[in-house]
């Protein structure tokens, strides 16, 4: 008997993978605040007065990377009331985590019903793995990516799951309150990283970002090596062994050993010494991640 699939099965799976894609459209796009930044972070140079140009276009978004720029966590001696006096009071990289807090917020706190991320868990986990890729290509010498494209890769890497949640049964998840790939496919026809990917691609996010998101599961098989995905595996891994977003509480003084993540720092050719150095800076910028939550009300 044979064991591929039914002509019928076949097309049940292209019938539902056609109603998955059609969701997508119903996914609110990021700002294109974000696509213009990235392109802007690709030059060689350029000033806070080009990144404050960009920002201006989006005067909703401005109202509420000010929101958060004049919040008790910043700590201004006065009041903040344009994007210039952000970037002098609180210094560019603050005022990017914002700006990437602010245009993902609406659409990374939505509540999933499947995937047991707790309160503004999944967004909190999104912004870490972000802030953990753009660290950890801070580290390296010849990395795969920008720093800003590491972050929005890392920003993004599980968006998939926002359709994929709808699809899942919530008592089929592990004791972590996660899914296989293959029981993601089952359900939905599509695994994260594939349905991630064709959403990036609709938002027009560089190739070598969607590329990193759909491998970020499987960085090194025997077809090759994908480096940028390496970096979100990485920094995936970090954040989860930390807990955060994946847990009502964070566990940042839990020690991780560099010989755990060896088969990936070898194969990104991480400096020697440097990775240890590494996650104790991580750590304080981690330590206030929930900061840059964005309440809309």
């Amino acid at each position: 008997m044979s064991d591929s699939p039914s002509i019928a099965g076949l097309v049940e799976k292209k019938t539902l993978q056609k109603r998955v894609l059609t969701q997508i459209e119903n996914i609110p796009s990021l700002s294109t605040v974000v696509g213009e930044f990235l392109e802007l972070s690709a030059k060689d140079y350029f000033t806070a007065l080009d990144f404050e140009k960009i920002l201006i276009k989006d005067q909703a978004l401005v109202a509420r990377l000010l929101k958060v720029a004049n919040s008790s966590f910043f700590g201004s001696s006065r009041a903040i009331h344009t994007v210039h006096e952000a970037v002098v009071l609180i210094g560019m990289d603050n005022l990017k985590n914002i700006v990437y807090a602010v245009s993902s917020s609406g659409l990374l706190r939505h509540q999933m019903k499947a995937y047991r991320y707790p309160d503004a868990g999944f967004w909190l986990h999104s912004m870490a793995v972000g802030m953990t890729c753009r660290a950890l290509m801070e580290g390296l010498k010849n990395g795969p990516l920008g720093s800003e494209e590491a972050f929005v890769a890392g920003l993004l890497h599980d968006i998939g799951k926002l359709i994929i949640d709808d699809y899942l049964d919530p008592g089929a998840a592990n004791e972590e309150g996660r899914f296989s790939l293959e029981s993601e496919m089952d359900a939905a026809g599509y695994d994260h990283t594939e349905l991630g990917e064709k959403i990036l691609e609709r938002w027009r996010i560089p190739a070598n970002i969607r590329e990193a998101l759909r491998h970020h599961h499987q960085p090194l098989t025997d077809e090759g090596f994908h480096a940028g995905a390496a970096v979100i595996s990485l920094a995936d891994r970090i954040c989860n062994t930390w807990s955060v977003g994946t847990r009502s509480l964070m566990d940042l003084g839990r020690e991780i050993e560099e010989e755990d993540f060896e088969d990936l720092l070898t194969a990104l050719q991480f400096p020697p010494g440097a990775f240890l150095p590494l996650l104790w800076e991580l750590r304080q910028k981690l330590a206030h991640v929930e900061d840059y939550y964005v309440d809309d009300e």
